[in-house]
Formats: structure tokens, C-alpha cells, sequence
């Protein structure tokens, strides 16, 4: 056990471990224990600098992973600082609260509410929206992450980061006396028992069928980038009637409804009148919606867009104008507020969003609260995050109990029911038509998140609420 005292060994391993946690590499079973070499260094009274610069390297090296054209090295080195910085910090809180207030606050508990409360802060708020959080780690784990219908991701974190306290504690016990605590034994136990009872949940949850109809809806993806299509008006409209000749093809195939990628064709503003004539005729011609996503111009001489959609019915009338809300850190597009609504059409009620937006869960939140059975999500990835970032939609998805249609461009495009099923998907890396269509349910599926949010996140501001009454108590007592 000497060897779970050496600083280097702890931080090597708690490294290998976040390095392959979530985004693309992802090892599931590391997040489980991915804490622990941390939580034990800290413990120890190790250096603070020392364990802020060994996270600031492991989160650039483990978001190196996603870098690919147009993702750029220095993304990864502000992502680092500001990991090494929340980690190190809450870290730090952690112990503090460990070391004076043991006996009012559980070191198990108040660490898994900590960082689960932050990890709301952030995907609630910060410009990183969700890409922080542990439960995208299990993405791929279908029967679990039907917890997130319970309790969102971040009940689902909670669990990750109970299961890393418990685990620490257990280990220090035996360390230090040999033996478990009953505390250690219980948290163990009730973990464990949580793992299993959720994973019941998502086994008996979709082996029920989603009632209500189903019906065929397409998505059309270009392999033509935007800075080709930017820099040669030619490639635009080849690219242009590209798009507009499979969505005819979506339609032929039995498609009501054809969803474009994010920034599909590129319209000059003065053509934007003509251009949206031609998607009506397409609509009314072909009897379908289409949800048809575009970007326009604003700065001559000058990379900087507006990137909206246009949803036109198939009457070849304009339901809704939507322009992106939730926008990445140094994306040259405008910021224009947008009413997020849901359409409803004869085949059920729908809303829309454009890729990043579903990044955050304020904006997500939104469409549950309106009662959306299908997200319509035209988006546009990079090698670095493909499929990784369609599975996040797919967790939003399961949380709202909504379906998700989401085209993707440079990324996996994928059509899932509301138990993140499935029912149709398509590589832009792979040889292909850049047209899928496939069924999907209309139905929104009631689920206990929709109604509630992130209860749990509730739970740990009502506990640190408690325990700051009996510190409050005690320090008080200590005083007189």
C-alpha cells in the first residue's frame, strides 16, 4: 500500500485515468475511480502548485484529443488553465472542509455535491456549457443513462463522484486503521446498490414501447465545407443545388421532414428573398418541412456570419426564424436573440435548435418546459468530436424525453428516440449519400427531470445549507 502514498504514482495514475475520461478515447470504467489518486494526494498535504500544474497538463493533453481542424491548440491550452484552476481549487475547498468540519459535514458527500453543484454552475451558465461533465463518460452505456430521465446528468455525476468518494475514503480507512469505517461501508454499499437499481431502471424503461405515431424524417448533409464554399461562389452554388437535389431525394425516400446541417449553403443577404422562394416552392412541391439551415454574410472582406435556419412548412410558409443562441468561445457569428418555441404540426410537436445550443442546459431546459416530442437540430462537428458530440444531444434527449434529429456536418448525423435509441445514423466520414431517413416516435416520454430539473443539484444546496448551520453551531459553541 506504500505505493498509494507516493505523490508521483498518485498523479501519474489520477492523470492516465481523467486523461481517458469523456470526449473521444473515452474509457467509461475510468471515471469511476478517476478521483481517487487525486483525492488521496491532497489528503496526504501534498503541493497545491504541484497538483494545479499536473492538471492544467493533463486537461490540454486529454483535450488535445479533440483537436482537429477548426479546433486549435490554443482552445486546448485555455481549457487546461481553467480546469487546473476548478479542480485544484475545489480540491483545496474539499480538504478544508475534511480537515476542521468533520464532524458536521461527510467528506463523501460534500465532495460529490461540491463538484456536482459546479458542474451545474457550468453547463447552466458557462460558455462551456456540458463539455465539462463526467456523465457524458457514459454516453454509451444505454440501460444508466436512462437514470438522466430521473435526475439529468448531473444526478448521474453525482453517482460518478460518490462512487470516486467512497472508494477514497474506504481506501485511507484501510490504510490508516486497517479496517473500513461504517461510514465507508455504507457509502460502499449504497453505491453499489444505486449502480444496480439504475441500471433495473434503464433495463425495464426500454422495454416499453413509446406509444403514439411514428413517421419518416431526413436529414442532408454537404461534404463541401464553408471555407470552400466562402471563397469560391462557384462551389456555393454547385454546393447550394447539391443540397436542395437531396432534399428532393430525402422527400422520394418517404421523408415529411428534412433537416439541413448547421450553415448549409452560404446566402448573400440581397439573394436571401430568392433563395428562401426556392426552399418554399422545394416544401410545397415536395409536401414536406424543411428545416433549412443557413448562413449569410455580414462583414465584407471579413469570416463573420449570421447563422440562423428558416422553418418552412409544407404549405411553403415560414414557421419559425431562429438564429443561434448558445455560441463557442470565438465563433465569428452574431449574437441575436431568439424565442425558443414548439411547432405544433400535424405530426407533433417540434422545436429546433442549432448545435452548440444543445450544449446548454438553460437552453435545453426551454424545450422541455414547452412540451417538444422531436428536437430538430442542424448542427456541424469535426473529426476531433465525431460521434461524441451527437451523443451528448442524445443524453439532452433522454433527459427531456424528446427525440432528436440532428444533421451534422463534418460530424455523425443521427435520428434517436427518446430512450437515445438509434433509429438511423450517418457518418460524413464515411462513403455515403449525405441523405438518411428513418422513422421516429412523436411522443414526448413524461420523464421525473422534465418536471423538476436538476433536483439533485437541489439536494446538495440543502445539505451545504445544513451543514453551514451546524459549523455556524459549533463555531459559535467553540467561541463561548
Amino acid at each position: 500500500m506504500k505505493i498509494l502514498n507516493q505523490k508521483w504514482i498518485l498523479l501519474a495514475i489520477g492523470g492516465i485515468l481523467i486523461g481517458f475520461t469523456g470526449m473521444n478515447w473515452n474509457i467509461p470504467i475510468f471515471v469511476w475511480v478517476a478521483m481517487v489518486p487525486f483525492l488521496r494526494y491532497i489528503r496526504l498535504g501534498y503541493s497545491l502548485g504541484t497538483l494545479f500544474a499536473v492538471m492544467v497538463l493533463v486537461q490540454i493533453l486529454s483535450t488535445m484529443r479533440i483537436v482537429s481542424e477548426p479546433f486549435h491548440i490554443w482552445i486546448a491550452v485555455l481549457s487546461g488553465i481553467q480546469g487546473g484552476v476548478v479542480f485544484t481549487f475545489l480540491l483545496w475547498i474539499w480538504n478544508q472542509l475534511r480537515i476542521r468540519y468533520s464532524k458536521q459535514i461527510s467528506p463523501i458527500l460534500s465532495f460529490a455535491f461540491l463538484f456536482t453543484i459546479v458542474e451545474w454552475i457550468g453547463g447552466y451558465s458557462s460558455g462551456l456549457g456540458v463539455w465539462g461533465m463526467f456523465a457524458n463518460s457514459q454516453i454509451n452505456n444505454l440501460l444508466l443513462i436512462q437514470s438522466t430521465s430521473l435526475f439529468g446528468a448531473t444526478g448521474l455525476s453525482f453517482l460518478i463522484y460518490l462512487v470516486n468518494g467512497s472508494i477514497e475514503q474506504s481506501l485511507s480507512d484501510f490504510i490508516l486503521k486497517s479496517r473500513l469505517s461504517q461510514n465507508s461501508i455504507g457509502s460502499l454499499i449504497a453505491s453499489c446498490l444505486f449502480i444496480v437499481g439504475l441500471s433495473f431502471y434503464g433495463a425495464f424503461r426500454i422495454t416499453n414501447p413509446i406509444k403514439g405515431s411514428s413517421f419518416k424524417v431526413g436529414t442532408v448533409t454537404s461534404k463541401m465545407d464553408i471555407p470552400t464554399i466562402w471563397n469560391d461562389p462557384i462551389q456555393n452554388q454547385l454546393n447550394t443545388d447539391l443540397v436542395f437535389e437531396r432534399t428532393k431525394q430525402a422527400a422520394d425516400e418517404g421523408a415529411k421532414l428534412v433537416v439541413w446541417n448547421e450553415g448549409a449553403v452560404i446566402v448573400e443577404r440581397k439573394n436571401e428573398t430568392v433563395f428562401l422562394e426556392k426552399v418554399s416552392l422545394l416544401a410545397k412541391e415536395n409536401q414536406i418541412e424543411i428545416i433549412a439551415a443557413y448562413v449569410i454574410p455580414v462583414k465584407e472582406k471579413e469570416f463573420f456570419l449570421d447563422n440562423k435556419l428558416h422553418w418552412i412548412g409544407k404549405d411553403g410558409s415560414t414557421r419559425q426564424v431562429y438564429f443561434k443562441q448558445f455560441i463557442p468561445p470565438g465563433e465569428p457569428i452574431s449574437e441575436i436573440p431568439s424565442e425558443i418555441k414548439v411547432i405544433e404540426t400535424d405530426m407533433g410537436k417540434m422545436s429546433v435548435a442549432i448545435c452548440y445550443d444543445f450544449d446548454s442546459l438553460q437552453l435545453t431546459r426551454k424545450h422541455a418546459e414547452l412540451g417538444a416530442g422531436i428536437s430538430l437540430i442542424p448542427a456541424s462537428d469535426w473529426k476531433g468530436i465525431n460521434p461524441f458530440h451527437t451523443e451528448m444531444a442524445v443524453l439532452r434527449g433522454i433527459e427531456n424525453g424528446t427525440s432528436i434529429v440532428r444533421s451534422t456536418r463534418g460530424g455523425l448525423s443521427g435520428v434517436y428516440d427518446a430512450y437515445g435509441r438509434a433509429k438511423g445514423t450517418l457518418d460524413y466520414y464515411e462513403e455515403n449519400d449525405g441523405v438518411l431517413v428513418a422513422s421516429v416516435p412523436t411522443s414526448a416520454l413524461p420523464t421525473l427531470y422534465r418536471l423538476f430539473g436538476n433536483w439533485v443539484v437541489g439536494f446538495g444546496f440543502v445539505y451545504f445549507g445544513f451543514s453551514g448551520i451546524l459549523i455556524l453551531v459549533n463555531v459559535l459553541k467553540n467561541r463561548n
